[in-house]
């Protein structure tokens, strides 16, 4: 069916020029389309159907003459596109200056310390003889109170010397202590602490010694008071003899 390709009508078949323009009909199947109604051919520029008058969508017809699309850049400009805007994450400069820093803060810590280890000498702690021997002194009493507590004879026994004398009878003496009386509490004092030479010593002693009496069914606080000697054997210091100063039941 002719058409003219300028003012993008269609002629009938017995039209040779364009009724509008003048220009000359070509008869020409390119750009063609079907009806999607009725199949029949349609052209570029028709609206309606010329068998069944459907609406045709109107397709644009490319002219010959026509200068091609302009062709895309090769490069983006700069900035072009607004996600590139956003910075770059680098976490290897983050753990670069990560370590910096610790590695200040371990020296300045290392610093601080320093002038401490190097001008502060340590000071040996040396204890005098009489120090030595109120430790001794010490350690000799609370293992008696530790014998009164759990009425442990043998641990009695090994606080005084085999030659104290009357031991046998001071021994007598604690057990029926132990028997008629439960010992509650124990305390004691330690004063006047003298060391004659490396074998001997002495110190007075002042015991606390709350006890239940069975009898009475009441309490009885026994204040005794000794001046003892002391003698080291075989690398322990003993009760070697002992002297009753004062007290009794209270």
């Amino acid at each position: 069916m002719p058409y003219c390709k300028q003012c993008q009508l269609i002629h009938g078949e017995e039209h040779r020029f364009c009724q509008r323009c003048g220009q000359l009909l070509k008869t020409s199947q390119a750009g063609a389309r079907s009806c999607t109604r009725c199949g029949t051919l349609t052209y570029p520029g028709q609206k309606f159907c010329t068998d069944c008058g459907l609406p045709l969508r109107v397709a644009r017809v490319v002219m010959e003459d026509e200068p091609p699309a302009a062709k895309p850049p090769l490069f983006y400009p700069r900035n072009a596109d607004p996600r590139n805007r956003r910075p770059k994450r680098r976490p290897k400069m983050a753990l670069y200056f990560l370590g910096i820093i610790l590695l200040i803060l371990g020296g300045i810590y290392m610093w601080a310390r320093l002038p401490r280890a190097l001008t502060t000498p340590r000071i040996p702690v040396v204890s005098t003889p009489q120090e030595d021997m109120h430790r001794e002194v010490e350690r000799l009493a609370e293992k008696i109170r530790s014998a009164h507590l759990n009425k442990d004879i043998n641990k009695w026994l090994g606080c005084y010397h085999s030659s104290y004398p009357h031991l046998g009878r001071l021994e007598s003496q604690i057990l029926e202590l132990w028997k008629n009386y439960d010992v509650r509490e124990v305390s004691y004092r330690i004063t006047n602490v003298q060391r004659q030479n490396d074998r001997q010593a002495s110190a007075d002693l002042v015991w606390n010694i709350q006890v239940w009496d069975h009898r009475t069914h009441d309490y009885t606080l026994l204040r005794p008071s000794y001046k003892i000697m002391l003698e080291k054997t075989d690398g322990t210091w003993k009760i070697r003899d002992s002297r009753e100063e004062g007290g009794g039941p209270s």
